[in-house]
């Protein structure tokens, strides 16, 4: 069975377009764990079957069909039957998004009420784009995105109030990710029972405690990679306990492994 490594995958990056990154994956059969992204999510299954659980539904994605995550909306987009499948993923910057749609604006933030999008015209929209992108036409691959985003079927969204006892609780917990409070420390100071915190934080958020401080940590971790930082480096700040650790919690919540995703490139890589 194949691994991270030795799937092949793509990821894009341009210090000329900072708020787009897209990853392709061929031929994968590796699964993730439940997360979210702080960007818009855009998936376009090219081969095999997907399926989806978003906020709680499940959805059933054929080749042909596009995928739309609202920011933060927990997620997970996995084989059939551990049946291989190929995708191209679009992630873009919110703040980005909402300048291209001022009309969506006002809330902070977006939704997508149609998560799955089955039209023709606008995956082989999608197809184009990445085509501009792996041939270096940022210029026209800008114009399409635009025009992509412009023909989605989002709206508008008001972010998590900041009052709520779950948002002060993810703000204790991205304090410090090296150091976070435990679950007995929250519990105290928020002055619940422990079972009673992450029951709550659950329902709010639709990830555990500790679901949503590794997937911080591995979003913390992508932007250092991002940036070129050390793999040693990153795993200390964002407090795994070793490498080992890092690498197999990075490939959970990405199914990438770090090496893989910090070269920004297709790479058959096993270490």
């Amino acid at each position: 069975m194949s691994t991270p490594g030795t799937i092949l995958q793509t990821f894009w990056r341009s210090p000329h377009l900072p708020w787009l990154e897209l990853r392709s994956t061929w031929q994968s059969r590796q699964a993730y764990k439940r997360h979210s992204h702080p960007q818009l999510s855009l998936g376009a299954i090219v081969e095999g079957g997907t399926r989806c659980v978003c906020d709680g539904e499940e959805y059933l994605l054929e080749p042909g069909d596009i995928i739309a995550v609202a920011p933060d909306a927990p997620h997970s987009c996995n084989p059939i039957a551990g049946r291989p499948r190929s995708y191209h993923m679009l992630w873009l910057d919110t703040d980005w998004c909402l300048s291209q749609l001022p009309e969506l604006a006002q809330g902070g933030s977006l939704s997508c009420p149609q998560p799955v999008i089955s039209d023709a015209r606008l995956f082989d929209r999608f197809i184009r784009l990445v085509g501009l992108i792996y041939a270096g036409d940022e210029t026209q691959a800008a114009q399409s995105v635009r025009t992509l985003l412009r023909a989605l079927p989002l709206q508008g969204a008001s972010p998590v109030s900041p009052g709520t006892t779950s948002q002060k609780i993810s703000e204790r917990l991205l304090t410090n990710l090296a150091t976070p409070p435990s679950l007995d420390a929250l519990a105290a100071e928020f002055s619940l029972r422990k079972e009673t915190l992450i029951r709550s934080f659950k329902q709010d958020t639709g990830l555990t405690p500790a679901s949503f401080l590794n997937m911080a940590r591995v979003e913390y971790a992508r932007e250092r990679l991002r940036a070129g930082d050390a793999l040693a480096d990153i795993g200390y700040q964002t407090g795994f306990a070793d490498q080992s650790h890092f690498h197999k919690t990075f490939v959970n919540y990405t199914a990438a492994t770090p090496r893989q995703y910090a070269r920004g490139r297709s790479i058959f890589d096993n270490k």
